[in-house]
This record gives structure tokens, C-alpha cells and sequence, in this order.
């Protein structure tokens, strides 16, 4: 819980911009998003909500991208690197592990990491 608040303030910061996001305000809140969207990224809707999940050693966020009405199983896979980019895998947390490790999903931030083949000890 500690490290969701903490990724959902970072967060903040990017969408509402370093001089109005300060406070617990809900993600979906479009009224204290900075003019234009300039950080919210274009998948991500009013209404939605980001539940963080993981964090890589260099800091990038591993999140569910919540919409309403999507079960919980179906809720695709976002990833905030440190900076001002996102990724977004358009499966679902289980899709997402298996598409990263085998390296059908790629990603710019995880796949030097995490791109195929691998062994699992036992």
C-alpha cells in the first residue's frame, strides 16, 4: 500500500505539472491535469486509475491500468519509466510476464533485461 501511494504521487506530479500536484487527488481527476495533457498519456482516460504493482532497481514503476467495467484479470499492463515515458501492453499482467520473458512483448526499458531464452533452476 505504502509503495502504490507512492507511485500514484509520482505520478501526480507528472500529470498536474511540479506546481499543482501536490495533495491526494484520484489520478482519474481530469480537472487538476496539466492544460493539454502535456504528461497523461493518451490511453489513459478520465475515470481510470493506476495500481501499482512492482518497480524495477532504476526507479520505473510497473502498474495495472484500471478502467471501469474491465475485470480485473483483463486490466492491461503500463510501465512508468523515471522519466516522462510510459509503455502500455494491451494484456493483462499474466500475458504481459510470459510476452516479456519470451520476448514477444518488447519494451524499451525491460527487454535488455528480461528478453529470452531463460532457465528456471529448481
Amino acid at each position: 500500500m505504502r509503495h502504490n501511494a507512492w507511485a500514484q504521487e509520482c505520478v501526480r506530479l507528472d500529470f498536474a505539472g511540479p506546481d499543482d500536484w501536490s495533495g491526494d487527488w484520484p489520478l482519474d481527476d481530469a480537472s487538476r491535469w496539466a492544460p493539454n495533457r502535456a504528461d497523461v498519456p493518451a490511453w489513459f482516460e478520465p475515470g481510470d486509475t493506476l495500481i501499482s504493482w512492482g518497480y524495477t532497481g532504476n526507479g520505473d514503476f510497473l502498474f495495472w491500468h484500471v478502467t471501469p467495467g474491465t475485470a480485473p484479470a483483463d486490466w492491461p499492463v503500463a510501465l512508468k519509466e523515471r522519466g516522462p515515458y510510459w509503455e502500455h501492453y494491451r494484456v493483462g499482467f499474466s500475458a504481459a510476464l510470459v510476452g516479456l520473458l519470451t520476448g514477444e512483448v518488447q519494451s524499451e526499458y525491460l527487454s535488455r533485461w528480461l528478453g529470452g531464452p531463460h532457465t528456471y533452476g529448481r
